[in-house]
């Protein structure tokens, strides 16, 4: 019974000093760096986290201030084709049309918080906490549009041709439609400057010693206002005979800051009328957003 009782000490203390070979210490650093493994936003397969770098700082066996810094880019260009011909030429007209819009969204962030360790078993430490802290969002796009309609008379030939052209570039904004038909584009504001806070639930696994993979959940608020912003447009519309002389052709520079200046020929004569911004455009927009998330998102991280 005695040997018994000396060999279930000598376990208990073999398990305490593994335990304390894997559970933090007061004065002990942490860095991790957070991924998405198996995202599928965009057709992607890996993406880094916003807050894909991170620093611990242990006050205590059970407390810990923990920095985030975040760099990310998101890039998007979409192409668009569309066409119509019909079975009768017959006084009829055929077309074909390509869109492509181009979005660029650039995020800078860091987030300050607190963390609570507890219920430290084995190679697993559970945790939890609140954060707050302040991001950036740069938003740009640019668009483009061309559409060639051809023209046929009732005897099925060609009578003529339309071209029709319009690009657009956007900054501090978001590109979200894109309407040719009426020469115009409609641009959503985007937060620019948003102040992020939240309380999370992670837990830590130890692979080897100091070495760790983890996960967390959590509850995230955001309030975020959005600058005043401009975009500048060009546009061509040219229409030309059978014998491909040109008998009427449209140019229009809009610049958001400056005005607009169109120029218009008409059997070789031409015209050009331009118009100033008389007034500031304000269009600011304050967004306030709570959500929960859940993101199959991997820690890797190390302590030192």
């Amino acid at each position: 019974m005695k040997k018994l009782f000396v060999m279930m000490a000598l376990g208990l203390g073999m398990v305490s000093v593994a335990n304390a070979q894997y559970a933090p210490q007061k004065g002990d650093f942490a860095t991790e760096i957070g991924f998405t493994p198996f995202n599928t936003d965009n057709g992607q397969s890996f993406k880094l986290n916003e807050g894909m770098f991170k620093v611990r700082y242990f006050l205590t066996d059970k407390d810990a201030l923990r920095l985030k810094l975040g760099v990310g880019i998101d890039n998007s260009s979409t192409t668009t084709t569309n066409g119509y011909t019909p079975v009768d030429l017959t006084n009829a007209t055929a077309w074909s049309s390509t869109t492509e819009i181009n979005k660029k969204n650039t995020t800078f962030s860091f987030m300050l918080g607190y963390e609570r360790h507890f219920a430290v078993s084995g190679r697993f430490d559970i945790y939890a906490g609140a954060e707050f802290g302040y991001k950036v969002n740069k938003y740009s796009g640019d668009a483009t549009y061309s559409r060639f309609s051809t023209v046929y008379d009732s005897d099925k030939k060609i009578a003529g041709t339309e071209a029709l052209s319009l690009s657009a570039e956007a900054t501090d904004c978001q590109i979200s439609s894109f309407d040719a038909n009426n020469k115009t584009i409609n641009l959503s504001s985007a937060s620019k400057n948003v102040f992020v806070g939240g309380v999370f639930a992670g837990v830590d696994f130890y692979v080897y010693k100091n070495l760790y993979l983890g996960a967390e959940l959590g509850i995230s608020f955001e309030s975020g206002k959005s600058p005043n912003y401009y975009y500048d447009s060009n546009s061509s519309f040219v229409t030309r005979n059978s014998e491909g002389t040109e008998i009427y052709s449209q140019f229009v520079n809009y610049s958001g800051e400056s005005g607009t200046k169109v120029t218009t020929t008409v059997q070789g004569s031409t015209t050009t009328t331009e118009t100033e911004n008389t007034g500031v455009r304000s269009n600011e927009t304050t967004t306030t957003k709570l959500k929960f998330y859940v993101e199959p998102a991997i820690r890797l991280g190390w302590r030192f």
